[in-house]
């Protein structure tokens, strides 16, 4: 039987699920009746097309697919991230971190498109070690001392000329001693370690053999010479006097530091009672 649609109410037309290719859609407007395509009616509305989700299935997705209804997901700040409506109407993504500008930062430039972390390195002595998730920065330097004493010495330290210091005469105790040194009972620390700067601490408690009123200088000599760390007291035979004095000193592989004594008054004989010389 074949079955005739025309003058039949549109209720009673024949149900369909899709629209047939090359269909017209019916309209009245303004007293009169039209028909448009499907195609020309669809190009009308611009709804061509569909809207479907695209990307890693495992992403976040921003079109939220709830049935016949499409929500649009609103983006959201989170932990250092920062949301904004850019001036032409663009949604702006960007990085929301507060440096701390006293010293050195670890992130530069920070108003950069891609700003920079930068990395830690280990400066001379000091060690820079990442362990999982944390960084542990330490020294690489072990404790650098040596020391040389006399005590109860009664040997003296003879002086040919007012004008030229000597080394300290007597057996010295050689004392602690760390890697990175030697010394000698003569009184003689030397350095094997690397070049490095030291502090060279001396004291010593001085008397003369005879006279009074003698004017002794203590210095720090470096491989024989002597550097500017003379002290001078005034000292009696019978009435010896403690001087102090220290050098900050480069010192490289092989060089070595010791006492000298000077009487700048005569040649009288020189007695270093005690003594210590200490290099750290």
């Amino acid at each position: 039987m074949y079955e005739r649609s025309y003058g039949v109410k549109q209720s009673d037309f024949t149900q369909q699920t899709s629209i047939i290719s090359g269909s017209f859609l019916g309209f009245f407007a303004n007293g009169y009746n039209y028909k448009i395509s499907y195609d020309n009616f669809l190009g009308g509305l611009g709804v061509t097309g569909s809207i479907d989700e695209d990307g890693a299935v495992t992403g976040t997705p921003v079109l939220d697919i709830q049935g016949t209804v499409n929500y649009i997901r609103n983006l959201e700040d989170g932990s250092g991230i920062v949301t904004n409506v850019s001036a032409e109407n663009g949604i702006t993504i960007a990085h929301n971190f507060t440096v701390n500008t006293t010293g050195e930062p670890l992130m530069q430039d920070i108003a950069s498109a891609s700003p920079t972390f930068v990395s830690l390195v280990g400066g001379t002595g000091i060690a820079v070690t990442t362990s999982g998730d944390t960084i542990e920065i330490s020294s690489t330097e072990s404790a650098s001392f040596a020391s040389v004493s006399l005590s109860g010495n009664a040997t003296a330290t003879v002086i040919a000329s007012t004008a030229t210091p000597v080394k300290v005469a007597g057996t010295f105790v050689v004392g602690d001693i760390s890697t990175g040194w030697t010394a000698t009972t003569n009184g003689r620390i030397t350095h094997t370690g690397p070049t490095g700067r030291h502090i060279v601490n001396a004291i010593a408690t001085l008397d003369v053999a005879s006279g009074s009123n003698h004017l002794i200088s203590l210095f720090v000599a470096k491989n024989g010479t002597v550097i500017s760390t003379k002290m001078t007291d005034t000292v009696s035979s019978g009435l010896p006097r403690a001087i102090a004095t220290f050098a900050n000193l480069v010192l490289n592989q092989n060089d070595y530091v010791e006492l000298f004594v000077r009487n700048e008054s005569t040649t009288t004989s020189v007695i270093a009672v005690n003594a210590v010389l200490s290099v750290l």
